[in-house]
């Protein structure tokens, strides 16, 4: 009693401090330096207040190491991940390992199975390259198809990428054999893992969602529907006879005197051509749903370089159309033509300029980018020449009160003949979901490795399993990613059979001077480049750590069509984490942004993984964000 008597004291005379200061933080005791990172984020109360001014440690304690490091949307997968590191297995090994462990701990916005965009660079190869983590749509899967019925939970089913993307780095990267990779996966779907906070609020949320399918009923309110609590055992045996059946498969091939690589592709084939294929079909086809058997015996990723641009001596790589990884590259492109610093760090002429730009690349992909198969981008598109015609649109003193229209790479012109001038209304097509809606917004996680060989893993999984249906007796689902294509003809990433869509996933990789520097990625939907592009500039610009760049508060322009949709239900909406001063707020807000609050903390700002290497020392920092339940390791 005495104990809890004191502790209370303690936040009783912080909470008057707090009070006391009219800002939002306790007042300071010593002045602030003026000059260094403390400078710079000290306005926006993102650092601790428990010491003294100059203080600007993190929410989370530095994770350093220079052998392997590791940062993922959960701490289960995080260790599972980190331990394969400590065995002496490279960043590929533990990246693989750590990111099916991570789908099965986040069954709610990240399951088994969905999609799962990769970018790597591989120390031996000397080379950044991405695996195409979206799955192709079915074969059924037509405009006309959609047109006519619509998109619903069974009907937005995509061909799942990432158990092709974990086995295939397996297989080129790694030194792990499939049925090693898997164990920590088999033993938390076995014995399951403690239900947590975020994902009881999310089934919780998605209560009618979920009792659409009995499967997934049973799964998710394994104690009965609202009987749920905080620790309780979740369990997925049925995933774990899947992981089973696939290292029987693997097994089987070995003993026949298979090769590492031979056994690890008898596991794919045993997931993608055998029994658990066969009951999608049969499941898909009993819900009239378009998904075949053929669709995912027919499946093949591949490796492909990928696209990049340069900003400032550092060179960014991301996924091609099927990701929304080119919108980093038109922003970057855009940005470079200005002097950030001389604006200064999250002031409201800061803040304006990045929506702007943000909007602008929002704009230019919505037309043309899509899968690049079936919609090569036009010529120029992340060109440098481009990006300066384009930013010519930007008024310093006023925002685009909607999406602006998109311009014309090939002319080299800043808004293209016949662009569309509104986008409040539908141009033709069928709306979707709304840009904030929150089932849909954080179906993702993250997962990001280095290791001390120079090999650099980042990763972003996604497609949740609660208001799209998992498939009986095997405990995985085929998530709702094609939910994010187009039905306007008109657009590149318009819904086609066999086509990937731009799904909103895009892990990010920096590079220095030709060796890995920074792999970044997050949840977040919409916003997921947004919250990335911001902490890459709070690191490159502004000199943070990784740590403290993911601590910043953020902001987010929801000014334009949804992924998925072709209407802008949010014109000219900016949120704010509302650690930025009120003053930035109402300044932002006298310019024309429609202003609405985040709260002090959101994870709607998203949750980037992060791994970063010292250029000078080789020493590498794994960090994570504070808005969700992320977890870091090294050594």
């Amino acid at each position: 009693m005495k104990q809890l008597t004191w502790v209370a004291a303690i936040a009783a005379v912080a909470i008057i401090a707090w009070l006391g200061s009219g800002t939002g933080a306790p007042e300071e005791t010593s002045p602030a330096p003026e000059e260094g990172v403390f400078a710079t984020i000290a306005p926006f109360h993102s650092y601790g207040v428990v010491h003294d001014a100059d203080n600007v440690e993190a929410m989370r304690p530095r994770v350093m190491g220079t052998h392997g490091v590791i940062s993922s949307g959960h701490y289960l997968a995080t260790q599972a991940g980190y331990e394969v590191l400590r065995a002496g297995g490279n960043a590929f090994d533990a990246g693989v390992t750590a990111g099916m462990a991570l789908k099965a701990l986040k069954m709610d916005y990240a399951g088994w199975t969905g999609v799962a965009p990769l970018i790597l660079y591989s120390a031996a190869e000397d080379r950044v390259i991405t695996r195409v983590g979206a799955g192709t749509s079915p074969a059924l899967a037509t405009l006309d198809f959609f047109l006519e019925h619509g998109k619903s939970p069974v009907n937005n089913a995509l061909i799942p990428a990432d158990v092709d993307v974990w086995l295939a780095t397996l297989d080129r990267f790694g030194t792990l054999s499939f049925s090693e990779a898997a164990q920590p996966t088999l033993r938390i779907a076995e014995e399951g893992y403690h239900l947590y906070k975020m994902q009881k609020w999310m089934i919780e949320d998605q209560l009618d969602e979920i009792l659409a399918f009995p499967y997934n009923r049973d799964f998710w309110f394994q104690n009965g529907v609202g009987e749920q609590r905080l620790g309780d055992l979740m369990i997925n045996a049925d995933l774990g006879r899947l992981i089973r059946y696939m290292m029987a498969a693997e097994e089987q091939a070995l003993a026949a005197g298979a090769s590492r690589s031979e056994g690890i592709r008898a596991a794919r084939d045993a997931f993608y051509k055998g029994d658990p294929a066969r009951d999608v079909d049969r499941f898909f086809r009993e819900q009239g749903g378009i998904v075949r058997y053929e669709d995912l015996a027919g499946y093949e990723s591949r490796w492909e370089e990928p696209l990049g641009t340069s900003f400032h001596g550092y060179d960014v790589y991301t996924g091609d159309g099927w990701s929304q990884g080119p919108r980093i590259v038109l922003m970057l492109n855009m940005l470079e033509n200005f002097d950030l610093r001389a604006l200064g760090y999250n002031t409201p002429e800061y803040i304006h300029l990045i929506s702007q730009v943000i909007n602008l690349a929002m704009s230019d992909a919505h037309r043309y980018v899509g899968d690049p198969d079936h919609a090569p981008a036009p010529d120029g598109l992340y060109g440098k020449e481009y990006a300066r015609a384009r930013i010519g649109l930007i008024d310093e003193k006023r925002p685009f009160q909607d999406m602006p229209p998109w311009g014309d790479p090939a002319a080299m012109a800043a808004v293209a003949d016949g662009a569309p001038t509104s986008f409040v209304v539908a141009s033709g097509a069928v709306a979707s979901t709304d840009a904030d809606e929150p089932a849909r917004s954080i179906d993702t996680s993250s997962l990001n490795v280095m290791d001390g060989e120079g090999n650099l893993f980042s990763l972003t999984e996604s497609d949740g399993h609660t208001g799209t249906p998992m498939i009986p007796g095997w405990g995985f689902g085929l998530g709702n990613r094609m939910g994010q294509f187009n039905l306007d003809p008109e657009l590149a990433n318009v819904m086609a059979p066999g086509k990937r869509p731009r799904n909103t996933n895009s892990p990010l990789l920096v590079m220095k001077d030709g060796q890995p520097f920074m792999g970044l990625s997050t949840p977040g939907g919409d916003q997921q480049l947004q919250s990335l592009l911001q902490v890459f500039l709070n690191v490159v610009v502004w000199g943070m750590s990784p740590e403290q760049a993911l601590d910043q508060p953020r902001f987010g322009s929801y000014n334009f069509p949804a992924s998925g949709s072709e209407v802008n239900t949010s014109p000219a909406v900016l949120r704010l984490e509302d650690r930025i001063p009120m003053e930035t707020a109402e300044a932002l807000r006298a310019m024309g942004h429609d202003v609405e609050s985040w709260g002090m903390w959101n994870w709607r700002a998203c949750a980037p993984t992060v791994t970063w290497r010292d250029p000078e020392t080789g020493v590498m920092i794994a960090a994570g964000d504070v808005r969700r339940e992320t977890a870091s390791l090294g050594f």
